[in-house]
């Protein structure tokens, strides 16, 4: 059955920043993480972006100190990361943009290159139908292990969907289906929709744009929206 959709990108499209980097720091302040440990797992991302490490290495790094670590154990922990920590860090207009695709009748889903399980909590905190990000491994006694397949971005995003799409029966109607995201990795799912938007785009996201149609660029902060004034 043909349904629409409402595509939303996270770190940097509904919240500000990177939320792995709270995520270690976070682990950190709530002693799962050492001081060693948070500092490698920074080095990891430094070494990344000069090229030194994939994605998946730096996050394998970043995350060390989960390995061993029960499901429900990070599932409580993640419950506490995402009112704590990410909840102040949304961005008010992207709220209000997801809560009015819902009132319209759009199937809401956050796909995004963080790991899902510390984003699972934001199904029931902002009523999207499901999040679809990195997967991690858990071995046969429920304790996490590492990271499972490729980063979910780029190319990974549409195909993370297609399966999420067949497991459902569904498919996205192309004509009335929306995507949010806020960097180039974000562009292969934006392709999806006939509707796109692009949430505080970096000049070179804004470049790739350019030879895109129907796309809309907005600014979204973590400062409230001004009220207009009455003339």
């Amino acid at each position: 059955m043909q349904k629409k959709y409402a595509l939303f990108d996270f770190d940097g499209t509904l919240c500000k920043g990177d939320s792995i980097i709270q995520l270690c720091q976070f682990a950190r302040k709530r002693r799962l993480c050492t001081r060693r440990q948070l500092l490698g797992g920074i080095g990891a991302a430094i070494r990344h972006k000069l090229g030194k490490l994939t994605i998946e290495q730096a996050k394998q790094q970043a995350l060390v100190w989960m390995k061993g670590r029960s499901e429900m154990e990070m599932a409580a922990f993640a419950q506490l990361f995402c009112l704590e920590v990410l909840a102040p860090r949304f961005f008010p207009e992207g709220i209000a943009t997801l809560q009015k695709q819902q009132q319209e009748g759009a199937t809401v889903l956050l796909i995004t290159a963080s790991p899902s399980f510390y984003l699972m909590p934001l199904k029931d905190m902002l009523g999207v139908a499901d999040v679809i990000g990195t997967r991690m491994d858990v071995d046969e006694n429920g304790l996490y292990t590492s990271l499972v397949g490729d980063n979910c971005r780029g190319l990974q995003k549409p195909l993370r969907l297609a399966e999420y799409l067949a497991a459902m029966g569904d498919r996205l109607d192309y004509e009335t289906s929306t995507a949010y995201g806020n960097s180039t990795g974000d562009l292969p799912m934006l392709e999806l929709c006939q509707s796109k938007v692009a949430v505080n785009p970096s000049r070179k996201m804004k470049r790739s744009l350019d030879e895109m149609e129907n796309v809309t660029i907005v600014n979204w902060s973590t400062k409230p929206p001004k009220a207009k004034e009455e003339a």
